[in-house]
């Protein structure tokens, strides 16, 4: 009888646990706000679709309160089967559909490579192609090809593509990729607009200089 008296506070004592262990493993999910942006020196793995879910959780948070005022609402995988030209380089690449606060999507597509060599290949392959007759195009000056606006990114390790079917702000998705305190130097940027000049950039120092 005396154990029967006893069970309540077992259960008590359990269900007071469990509380506890759930709150100690939300608080090991989150994470700061730089810790997602692209790191140059992090080592880059393919991640499963698990981690990925996780990954956007995290990047919805990040978008939100970032301090270049991004505003994106919802995020969520990109499942579409269509592959783009530099798919072929890197095996390492991450696809999410973006929703900022103006109900504008943004496709965001981003490419890891062991090296900087392996990144410039890949880059000067896809340029060699990307004119509007697939005709290559000329660095620093010639027009890429696109139905939609795409704001390009060189760096040490990575490429990144955002493309939108409006004209929006590239400056803050510039600033938002420097964020990190260990950036490296954009080896190049270029703002594609469809039927317009495409706009090439220097950055240095973050600071964005039209060429």
């Amino acid at each position: 009888m005396r154990a029967f008296t006893k069970l309540p506070v077992y259960l008590f004592g359990l269900t007071f646990l469990v509380v506890i262990s759930c709150n100690q493993h939300q608080e090991k999910d989150a994470i700061t706000l730089d810790s997602i942006r692209p790191h140059s020196s992090k080592k880059y793995v393919q991640n499963s679709a698990g981690d990925q879910q996780d990954t956007l959780r995290k990047y919805v948070n990040y978008y939100a309160n970032d301090s270049a005022f991004m505003q994106i609402s919802k995020v969520r995988l990109d499942s579409t089967p269509a592959l783009h030209f530099i798919d072929r380089f890197s095996a390492t690449r991450q696809k999410w559909i973006l929703q900022d606060s103006n109900n504008v999507f943004y496709q965001y597509k981003q490419w890891h490579f062991k090296d900087s060599s392996a990144c410039l290949e890949a880059f000067y392959n896809w340029l060699d192609q990307a004119g509007r007759q697939k005709e290559s195009v000329k660095l620093f000056e010639g027009s890429i090809s696109s139905a939609n606006y795409e704001l390009i990114i060189v760096g040490q390790q990575e490429v990144l593509f955002v493309e939108a079917p409006r004209n929006f702000n590239y400056k803050k998705w510039l600033l938002w990729y420097s964020g990190t305190k260990d950036y490296l130097p954009i080896k190049y940027a270029l703002y594609v607009q469809p039927k317009k000049r495409t706009k090439w950039f220097k950055c240095t120092n973050n600071q964005i200089e039209a060429l």
